[in-house]
């Protein structure tokens, strides 16, 4: 979850990545763009084949969840300064474009994009003519799920063209007026609950297939412990960063699920320091307790 304002400084440099899994193999580096733009194999033809190889009707019949975090090796998911683009790298960075060049949406929540410094998303050329052959529009939609409807609204509004959707709970008549003032009056869906399952049946009715959860913490840990998120794409930087602590929640924030869920492994790759992971998560809330192993 690396905010659309640091991928750049992140991504300074090559990366020359290799696949351990499933099988072994160099990754051709990154196309320039003035190549790729026009071309629908774009500029990584193999790690969108790669990232893109799992069922578009996964736990959530019609869609695919992938999720997307980055952590270090103590299990810190920021830095000192709270943002996960300190813990980023060059390698995590070519697979952060390339789930963001496959999402027809981007979920975030609201104090995840005032952390990071969420923009609008912002079409990427490159990829232009890949999302245009799979029928998608230029650039995905912005998900912000936010009970109290309180979102950055001046910081989002910086830069970027993507429509944003705000999920809230808010029954508060002056906060959702300034909502669909921003957003407008369609893209501001109000719940009694926010829950995984009412977003992504909100996302259906938009046409929504690819969805990629960007976190944080404690958003990913409700879709995973609701058993809706396919694939779990999580990088480890070598780095420590001091974890622990209620200032540094870990990758599913303070949700405790009631069994360990098995993670299979789809693929990992690495440019001999990051190891980048894209597990698969069982289906069902808790995954069925991990197999009824303890009920929830």
């Amino acid at each position: 979850m690396t905010s659309p304002a640091d991928a750049s400084a992140a991504a300074a440099g090559p990366a020359e990545l290799r696949v351990l899994l499933p099988s072994p193999e160099v990754l051709p580096t990154r196309r320039a763009t003035a190549e790729s733009s026009a071309d629908p194999a774009g500029p990584e033809p193999r790690l969108v084949e790669l990232y893109d190889s799992g069922p578009l009707s996964g736990h959530t019949p019609g869609m695919r969840v992938q999720a997307n975090m980055v952590t270090t090796v103590d299990g810190a998911i920021a830095g000192a300064d709270g943002r996960s683009s300190t813990i980023s790298t060059p390698a995590d960075m070519r697979v952060f474009s390339v789930l963001r060049s496959l999402a027809d949406a981007v979920v975030v929540g609201a104090q995840t994009t005032r952390i990071e410094r969420y923009t609008r998303l912002t079409e990427k050329t490159a990829y232009r003519a890949q999302r245009a052959a799979r029928g998608q529009e230029p650039v995905p939609l912005l998900v912000i799920v936010s009970g109290t409807g309180s979102i950055d609204t001046a910081r989002l509004a910086e830069q970027g063209t993507s429509p944003i959707v705000v999920h809230t709970a808010t029954d508060d008549p002056e906060t959702l007026a300034g909502l669909r003032g921003f957003c407008g009056a369609g893209n501001v869906v109000v719940h009694g609950d926010i829950t995984p399952q009412a977003v992504l049946a909100d996302l259906a009715v938009r046409g929504v297939r690819r969805v990629l959860c960007e976190g944080g913490p404690t958003l990913l840990g409700s879709w995973v412990s609701a058993g809706l998120v396919d694939e779990l794409c999580l990088t480890v930087s070598p780095l420590l960063a001091g974890s622990g602590t209620e200032d540094h929640p870990g990758l599913l924030g303070t949700v405790r699920l009631p069994a360990p869920v098995p993670a299979t492994p789809l693929s990992l790759l690495t440019d001999s320091s990051t190891y980048i992971h894209r597990l698969a998560l069982p289906a069902g809330p808790a995954a069925a307790a991990a197999a009824e192993g303890e009920s929830p």
